[in-house]
């Protein structure tokens, strides 16, 4: 007989809860639109920095999706660079020379900041403004945070050429409070926060990703939600990752209900502890034939 994929079988078509960036799922909570809005005001108004940071899985780069696509594409140029555990300052000019599709990316780094001073003069030209995303900065080695300082420094007459919004880890802003930085932090205009959900938003979080994918907001019962809060103190990333494992058990069984004991045995197969974090999940065989 063939196969029949879980979603089917519990009668929808998209997974809530998939491990993807997928802005039509993003639940807009109090602190998202202030982050959203500063962000947005930030890149309008031409600040040349803009840092947000967060626990990992927190939905910062969600986040910084969002704000992209509300940006007016005839007035801004946005380029994503994710960022590698030791990048240097002259990886990251030539992955930000990548994204603007250089024809040819010098080796010194001088040249390299030369051409993309460049690269944004001409955009500029077009009447356009180059906004460079730098996504998991915490891994980038001293020498490239400092050569941000650099591309803070490409201007006109009139304003600044880059906005850069930095994204990263708590440990990123406890760098950049160290006083060989300061020369970088007092760049930043707006330096942002993303905190985990509240028990309410979590709440409303689970619920709205269940409507949008055309699932009752009964299909977890009330003390299953309280429990998914508890084990994963608010981490969007994990209470992904409980809900998807809870639709698959509830499909496996027949059913659609998230009950408690769902919640609790996904949560310790999953290794989901009070504090969010994620280890290894050996997925069973959940679909039934």
């Amino acid at each position: 007989m063939p196969r029949i994929h879980w979603l089917e079988q519990i009668g929808i078509t998209k997974n809530p809860f998939r491990d993807t960036i997928d802005p039509d799922l993003f639940y807009r909570t109090q602190q998202h639109e202030e982050v959203l809005t500063k962000i947005c005001l930030g890149i309008e108004d031409c600040h040349a920095t803009i840092l947000l940071t967060g626990a990992s899985g927190t939905g910062k780069t969600m986040l910084s999706q969002v704000a992209l696509r509300s940006l007016d594409r005839l007035r801004f140029e946005p380029e994503f660079v994710l960022v590698y555990p030791g990048m240097g300052k002259g990886d990251l000019l030539g992955a930000i020379l990548k994204e603007l599709a250089a024809d040819h990316i010098p080796r010194q780094t001088a040249d390299k900041l030369a051409l993309v001073q460049d690269k944004a003069l001409d955009l500029h030209g077009k009447g356009k403004r180059l906004v460079v995303i730098i996504d998991e900065a915490h891994f980038l080695k001293a020498d490239a945070l400092h050569i941000l300082r650099s591309l803070s420094n490409l201007e006109t007459e009139l304003e600044k050429l880059i906005t850069v919004l930095l994204i990263g880890e708590e440990s990123l802003r406890s760098r950049l409070n160290r006083p060989s930085y300061a020369s970088i932090k007092g760049r930043i205009v707006f330096s942002l926060k993303l905190a985990p959900l509240s028990f309410a938003d979590t709440i409303q979080y689970v619920k709205y990703r269940l409507l949008k994918c055309n699932l009752p907001v009964h299909t977890v019962e009330k003390e299953a939600l309280n429990i998914v809060h508890q084990c994963t103190t608010g981490i969007p990333r994990a209470i992904n990752r409980i809900m998807y494992l809870g639709l698959l058990e509830s499909a496996a069984t027949n059913g659609v209900m998230i009950t408690p004991a769902i919640v609790q045995r996904v949560s310790q197969t999953a290794g989901i502890n009070q504090w969010g974090k994620l280890r290894g999940y050996a997925l069973k065989d959940l679909i039934r034939t």
